[in-house]
């Protein structure tokens, strides 16, 4: 369970990621191939940040999170790497 300090700390590091992407989809200069490298790069920029405020369980359990995240997003695109769906 996190602490009110880690609560805040994490929600801050997402609504910051949220924003980067928002910023990155309306980014109209970038290729497809490139907004997607750099989506990555804010992910694990913000993987790494939330990582930094965790203790040793947590990291565990966060890690865990991840990969069952992951796996979830890769069985919705039937397993490929393909680009994400049109909306």
């Amino acid at each position: 369970k996190l602490t009110s300090d880690q609560q805040t700390k994490v929600r801050e590091a997402l609504v910051s990621e949220r924003s980067r992407m928002e910023s990155l989809h309306q980014d109209s200069s970038l290729s497809q191939q490139d907004r997607r490298s750099k989506m990555m790069e804010i992910r694990k920029s913000t993987d790494d940040q939330i990582r930094g405020l965790l203790d040793t369980n947590q990291q565990k359990k966060w890690d865990e999170m991840q990969a069952r995240r992951e796996r979830q997003m890769q069985s919705r695109r039937g397993g490929e790497q393909g680009p994400p769906p049109q909306q």
